[in-house]
């Protein structure tokens, strides 16, 4: 991925709490997870494309499909969103066992196109980052939000895959996250849901 220099810049550091409550929503098309369709009369069953969870509720345990290519997903749009800049408005973590949740909320109903794969550590122009973690997870936002007036957070978390995660600055109309992932890289799946707009990573150990 092309990556000119540019200065990210930082605005403030903000610690939150990694508990939350279940949030219910639509999914976008195209997210993985499992499913399977009734076998055709006289045949044999024919798989179908995995699709994405339908709401925020988190599975019991770990078993859901995941690996370590990249996910991405189209823009949604969302029910009556208000006029302005999507953005990103906050992170939220959630340990379950064998696995960690990062909700990306945004600032509408709706979600821009989006990108989750493994990358350097280094913000939208290239330059390092200072986080933990011994790969890392970069999340990709087509927002067209300009930079100012959003204030940068970071979340340290444990146990679990995921030790840190940090919104990371803007560049050409992209805003971007990297998470930080202990014992190298681990397998993932994310979706997007809208009413209200977020983007769900899920972090399991392999």
């Amino acid at each position: 991925m092309r990556r000119p220099r540019v200065t990210v810049l930082v605005f403030a550091v903000l610690l939150v709490a990694a508990c939350t409550d279940e949030v219910h929503g639509v999914a976008s098309p195209g997210g993985p997870a499992s499913s399977s369709t009734s076998p055709p009369s006289g045949g044999s069953p024919t798989p179908s494309a995995p699709q994405a969870p339908t709401d925020e509720q988190a599975p019991d345990d770990a078993s859901f499909p995941a690996d370590t290519e990249d996910d991405s997903g189209p823009a949604q749009p969302g029910t009556g969103d208000p006029a302005g800049a999507m953005h990103v408005d906050g992170l939220r973590f959630r340990s379950h066992d064998g696995y960690t949740r990062l909700v990306v909320d945004l600032n509408t109903n709706g979600v821009p196109e989006w990108t989750v794969g493994y990358s350097e550590p280094t913000g939208p122009g290239g330059g390092p980052v200072d986080i933990a973690g011994e790969a890392f997870l970069r999340v990709q936002l087509r927002t067209g939000a300009a930079p100012g007036g959003q204030s940068t957070s970071r979340i340290r978390t444990s146990p679990g895959p995921v030790v840190e995660a940090l919104t990371t600055g803007f560049f050409e109309g992209y805003e971007e996250i990297l998470l930080g992932i202990d014992g190298g890289q681990q397998p993932f799946r994310a979706f997007a849901l809208t009413d209200p707009g977020r983007i769900v990573i899920d972090v399991r150990y392999g």
